[in-house]
């Protein structure tokens, strides 16, 4: 390849937030044998500071946000997309289990000793599947050695310590005999009692926005400040002049305050006359009655301390590997805990008038624990370059808790098994040819469950073939994936509002396609093109869900005989370098075909949620991202590096209905903001340092549950870290580095336009970490 054409696909990977190679600050990770039209690649690699969650970890990607559904759940949001349209794995496995389907489940992660995570922000359905249609995250957990280390150990120890962040400990061993086997072992720990925030839990607006001008209450917005909003009319005493005497003397003949009171001077009761007194509290021209707007907190409104807010969590994990001439095989078992407070937050029924001070706060317990094998034979057979086998059981257990009794829990049960085989290169042609299969069982329990117990069977082939020539690189790929939903005998029962009346099996046949190509514009400028026409079946949540999903405030019902989802991507990205500089910018327009989403009846169900559908409509997805890093050399100071990033996208649905929109809009609730940020990374002799700031602009693009989202204020992150790498004071210590890091300097009160709790709890205030991290 010639040295412009690698460096147009360098330059299609460059983000506002990676542009320097060390672990302090999130670099790119170029994979130089793909362009980038083929998927997009951008990898974080972990700088173990500040990332609370995977959503965390990537939030600085353009194009990608964190669902930020409270400070302890975030999931990666690519181009408005996520949930079950965003494939998660961990160690080329899937890890996908109850955190699709419900916000406040949290991915399992670990933020100390994960290595990396690479993101394909367009549809990379043709590798993985349907649940790719909006893009991947693949996460390395370090936890199996791909190659021999250097060194026979190593001891890896860190402690941090925070203010309103983790405190969080933690080590990873790698011992290895220096020719065949290697085996590491990570345990961590991050803990945190609660988050502070600026002001208020509950924005303004929840107080402000309940009553609009032109009378009623806006029911959307009082749902999600979980306000009890409501307008009563109220007999004025001032509005009639007189009091009645006979009711005055005979109160248990009044009917309401209004009997009290007439504009007669004179009453005739029973054939006797009585004399009207004045009423001492008249005033004429006053209305007859008066509205009394009833604005009451179902859930605590808190100030300075975002309540509720705790987060536990553990891991555990070991991987040993076995190298032999043409290969390896690792295994590794691995067990996640999590405990944490969802803020702010209350699954309680409870009627209008009830006492809301007996609520009881919501808790979420996850555990994980996967057990993987995975290999690599190098020349296996004539004409194939490598053979790479994955296999894994997942089980990942989800638990949503009101107090301490167990609202309903989930298990995830999933064994998975993939054989990719690497064609060896003919000329300038390479490819691939893969085959997966995938068994997933959930069963459920609790008395708020919403959902049956259903066995899903995913199979699959996929091929792709890459082109490199001199002047220009091409690729193409193909999937075929079928999917078969079984529903298990349970006791589960749908509501009376349900779509569906006796569960059946669903069973989709899918194919996916792609094709993407990388060319030089001379010796400055480069282009990428992509098309991909993937598709997804529906999840068991889509088609069977039923009853109350408190985690979205919906009465969620699904509909069994939906169609598949199936969408039509073009992207087209443009490159410019020079002397240093590089710039790139992106426009892409995705075009969904029965693309799946809640939509509302208009109706609150007896609980006071909002009744939902899912449903089907055709929508486009469009937006833009630009990306640009300069570096600068001084000398003897060092050098530094600044990147900037912009983005924007916009969900819409194309030839909305008229209940669509009446009652939903054209554009979907919670959709990401466009976002302008800006990075400056210095290195000098063991000295890192970086400064960040991101600006997230007001919503303009508004959705409705019958009335209309309302839009929060447009906030500001900045934040910090410096790093000093210290020398070695003795020969057993290898490696010592500080640090101290803040987050959210401006103490901004921030809420994501795209979290469903944007009403009821903001991101954390300012916050500031110190860590330790010691190398034996």
């Amino acid at each position: 390849m010639r040295p412009h054409v690698l460096a147009a696909a360098l330059l299609s990977t460059v983000t506002a937030a990676h542009a320097a190679d060390d672990v302090s600050f999130p670099t790119v990770e170029v994979r130089a044998y793909k362009p980038a039209a083929s998927d997009n690649l951008v990898t974080i690699h972990n700088d173990r500071a500040q990332n609370r969650t995977l959503g965390d970890m990537l939030a600085q990607v353009s194009g990608v946000q964190s669902s930020a559904f409270g400070p302890n759940a975030g999931a990666p949001v690519i181009r408005s997309l996520g949930g079950s349209r965003v494939q998660l794995l961990e160690d080329g496995q899937s890890i996908m289990g109850m955190n699709a389907i419900s916000g406040d489940i949290n991915i399992p992660f670990d933020p100390l000793f994960a290595r990396s995570a690479t993101v394909s922000k367009s549809s990379n359905s043709v590798r993985y599947g349907g649940h790719a249609i909006g893009g991947s995250v693949e996460v390395d957990s370090g936890l199996v050695s791909r190659q021999l280390e250097e060194r026979d150990h190593q001891l890896e120890l860190v402690l941090r310590k925070g203010h309103n962040d983790f405190d969080a400990q933690g080590l990873r061993l790698n011992v290895n005999d220096g020719r065949k086997v290697s085996t590491n072992i990570e345990l961590s720990f991050q803990r945190i009692g609660h988050y502070d925030i600026p002001g208020n839990s509950k924005a303004s607006v929840c107080n402000t926005g309940l009553f609009p001008a032109g009378g009623g209450v806006n029911t959307f917005l009082a749902d999600s400040c979980q306000k009890e909003a409501r307008v009563q009319q109220v007999y004025n005493k001032s509005s009639q002049p007189y009091i009645e005497q006979f009711i005055k003397n005979n109160p248990d003949w009044a009917d309401g305050d209004f009997s009290f009171y007439t504009n007669n001077p004179t009453s005739v009761w029973q054939g006797k006359t009585y004399v009207n007194p004045a009423n001492p509290a008249y005033v004429p021209g006053t209305p007859r009655t008066v509205e009394n707007r009833i604005n009451r907190d179902v859930t605590p409104d808190y100030h300075g301390a975002l309540g509720n807010s705790y987060a536990n969590n553990t891991h555990v994990g070991v991987g040993s590997t076995y190298f032999f001439d043409r290969g390896y095989l690792g295994v590794s078992l691995d067990s996640k805990d999590s405990k944490y407070g969802v803020p702010g937050f209350s699954m309680e029924n409870q009627p209008f008038g009830a006492n809301y001070d007996a609520g009881l706060p919501v808790g979420v317990n996850i555990r994980q624990d996967k057990y993987a094998l995975e290999g690599k034979l190098r020349t296996p057979m004539p004409y194939v370059e490598s053979a790479e086998l994955r296999v894994a059981r997942l089980d990942n257990t989800s638990a949503e808790n009101i107090g301490a009794t167990r609202a309903n829990a989930y298990a995830f049960g999933t064994t998975q098994a993939e054989l990719l085989l690497t064609q060896q290169r003919a000329g300038a042609l390479t490819g691939q040819l893969g085959f997966a299969r995938r068994t997933r069982g959930v069963t459920g329990d609790g008395p708020q469950r919403y959902l049956p117990d259903v066995t899903t069977t995913t199979s699959a082939v996929f091929l792709t073939q890459h082109l490199d020539l001199d002047w220009a690189s091409f690729d193409a790929g193909a999937r075929h994936e079928t999917v078969a939903h079984a529903v298990g005998a349970s006791s589960f029962k749908p509501s009376r509002n349900a779509s569906n009346t006796a569960l059946a099996d669903r069973d989709f046949s899918l194919n996916s396609y792609s094709a993407g190509a990388a060319f030089a514009l001379g010796r400055l400028w480069g282009a990428t093109m992509r098309y991909a026409a993937s598709a997804r079946a529906p999840e068991i949540n889509e088609l069977y869900a039923s009853n109350r999903h408190y985690a979205i405030m919906t009465q969620e019902e699904g509909n069994q005989n939906l169609k598949a989802e199936r969408s039509r991507n073009t992207e087209l990205t443009v490159l410019f370098g020079l002397a240093g500089f590089k710039l790139s910018g992106t426009g892409y327009v995705m075009k969904y075909g029965n693309y799946l989403y809640l939509g509302y009846s208009g109706l609150q169900t007896g609980n006071r949620l909002p009744l939902k559908y899912w449903k089907q409509t055709d929508t486009t997805v469009e937006g833009f991202e630009v990306d640009a890093a300069q570096r600068f050399g001084l000398g003897a100071y060092g050098s530094v590096t600044v990147t900037a990033l912009a983005d924007l996208v916009k969900n819409k649905a194309d030839h909305p209905d008229t209940l669509r929109a009446r009652n939903d809009g054209a554009y979907l609730p919670n959709m990401p903001t466009n976002r302008y940020g800006a990075k400056v990374l210095w290195e000098n002799r063991g000295w890192k340092g970086w400064l960040s700031g991101t600006y997230y602009a007001r919503q303009k693009y508004l959705g409705r549950s019958v009335s209309e989202e309302v839009p929060l204020d447009a906030y500001r992150l900045v934040s910090f870290q410096l790093s000093r790498a210290i020398a070695s004071p003795t020969p057993r210590l290898t490696g010592l580095e500080v640090f101290v890091s803040g987050s959210n300097l401006l103490d901004d009160e921030a809420r994501p336009h795209n979290s469903p709790l944007k009403y009821i709890a903001p991101l954390p205030g300012r916050a500031f970490q110190v860590g330790l991290t010691m190398t034996l």
